[in-house]
């Protein structure tokens, strides 16, 4: 099977269409100063156990390239969790993760995307010091992580989220109002934490776009890309919409731990969707107006202090 085509899109700019995701080659993966000297960083785990379609499609490269330019030690694996297994890692990453291949399906219902015991082992894992990034996205995926993310006390919108007010008008396309803006101008995006302060003068995080999503509420975390009041939940596939979220991105300490969570994950890829006709649309780190590069790397730093 060509893992490029698939019968849906996770990026909700593109709506009720077959599209192809690719990789932008013209993306540039090094870093000007990178943490670590080349090989010598901790050793970070991107998850391919759960139907991680971000990696099964080959768009976790760029990410790949990123974090070993700033000297991590990046490594794609398709173990079940476990307490030995994930003893081997500093950080781990888990894109979008479902219980069946992605497009083969329209609504997650009984079927478990991890297991009890792996949620467990994750959850003690990240308590006694390890650092986990969770990428979710839209329905269907939003259900499949919701166990996950329960573990961690956060709550996921079903659906996807909508504003007309905060988007990307910039962008002539239907649904683009799923295309979220945070930045200083509408206050959306927290500017007084260390991921978007970064570590260096030219580091800090100016704006963000997401690209659809879920939403997100942790009470005991700090929002990042918080939510306005203009913000909905509507349907987008399998069942109709449901709960609340005040963020798309949520960060804080679990035990001796961190976490960071994320309701959309394209931010972490660096790939353009062709559109048909010659269009493409560009999402990711290589867009230079969003600071997605900057955010990852930065994102990398504080999980690594």
């Amino acid at each position: 099977m060509n893992y490029l085509k698939i019968l849906f899109l996770c990026c909700a700019a593109a709506f009720s269409m077959n599209a192809q995701m690719v990789n932008d080659s013209t993306f540039d993966a090094s870093v000007k100063r990178p943490k670590f000297k080349k090989g010598k960083g901790p050793a970070l785990l991107i998850d391919a156990a759960h139907h991680n379609f971000i990696v099964e499609m080959g768009l976790a490269k760029p990410l790949v390239d990123v974090a070993t330019a700033d000297g991590y030690r990046p490594s794609i694996d398709s173990s079940l969790f476990t307490k030995a297994y994930l003893s081997n890692y500093k950080i781990v990453v888990i894109t979008p993760a479902m219980p069946f291949t992605f497009g083969s399906k329209k609504e997650v219902t009984t079927e478990s995307t991890f297991t009890p015991a792996e949620i467990d082992a994750l959850h003690d894992w990240v308590n006694n010091g390890g650092s986990l990034i969770l990428l979710s996205e839209h329905a269907p995926i939003d259900k499949s992580m919701t166990p996950v993310l329960n573990k961690f006390g956060i709550q996921s919108s079903i659906g996807i989220v909508w504003d007309s007010l905060n988007c990307d008008k910039t962008i002539p396309m239907k649904g683009f109002q799923t295309l979220l803006k945070f930045n200083k101008a509408n206050g959306l995006l927290n500017t007084d934490h260390p991921i978007t302060q970064g570590e260096q003068i030219g580091e800090q995080i100016n704006a963000i776009v997401t690209y659809g999503g879920s939403g997100l509420t942790g009470p005991e975390y700090t929002s990042l890309f918080t939510l306005s009041p203009s913000s909905e939940i509507k349907r987008w596939s399998g069942i109709n919409p449901s709960g609340s979220a005040t963020s798309q991105g949520l960060v804080g300490k679990v035990g001796k731990g961190k976490l960071v969570a994320l309701g959309d994950c394209n931010g972490f890829t660096a790939m353009y969707i062709n559109m048909g006709a010659g269009k493409k649309f560009f999402a990711g780190m290589q867009v230079t107006d969003h600071n997605w590069k900057q955010f990852v790397l930065n994102t990398l730093h504080w999980l690594s202090n």
